[in-house]
């Protein structure tokens, strides 16, 4: 992933900072984006497990 402008830096973290919620639109860079700040969360972290969904998803497609 290339540097992250810090605006679409702050977007992510905005859309992103309930744990309640999926995700929608991920792409590759925002799913390990959100992988990375939801880490310590937990197994009811759903922004977590759905990123965490969509890299597994997309290695098994390569």
């Amino acid at each position: 992933m290339d540097a992250l402008r810090s605006d679409d830096r702050e977007l992510w973290l905005i859309q992103s900072r309930d744990c309640t919620q999926e995700p929608v639109g991920l792409s590759y860079d925002r799913a390990r984006f959100i992988r990375t700040v939801h880490g310590g969360h937990g197994a009811h972290c759903h922004q977590y497990l759905a990123a965490s969904a969509f890299c597994l998803r997309r290695a098994a497609d390569k």
